[in-house]
């Protein structure tokens, strides 16, 4: 279960990030709200899941730790760049990099559970 709230939670965060990004002004506001409660949601699920990565891999583990909390700056320093009008395609693409990155790192440490 905390699994696939784990999962759902990084989609729906990746999707209202994405969409707070590329939208108009007055959806900018309720799509930036969206993705940080599904922040809250992933290091809650994040933090449970993280005993049982552990004991397999700690040194992924931390890693992968590292990077979703780097993944989250990112996404917040992109949401104020697009709040000033002064978005950066570095920010953008590191961002992307990122979200690869921690998806990757994630379906590694749960041994690609959920689709095998």
């Amino acid at each position: 279960m905390w699994l696939w709230l784990h999962l759902i939670s990084w989609a729906v965060l990746a999707v209202a990030a994405g969409i707070a990004i590329f939208s108009h002004t007055r959806q900018f506001v309720m799509w930036t709200m969206i993705a940080r409660v599904c922040y809250l949601v992933s290091i809650v699920s994040g933090v449970v899941l993280m005993r049982f990565a552990f004991a397999r891999n700690p040194l992924l583990t931390i890693v992968k730790i590292l990077l979703a909390i780097g993944l989250i700056g990112l996404i917040e320093v992109a949401f104020a760049g697009k709040k000033q009008q002064h978005l950066s395609k570095a920010i953008l693409w590191s961002a992307l990099a990122a979200f690869a990155l921690v998806t990757v790192t994630g379906f590694v440490l749960a041994q690609f559970r959920p689709f095998v």
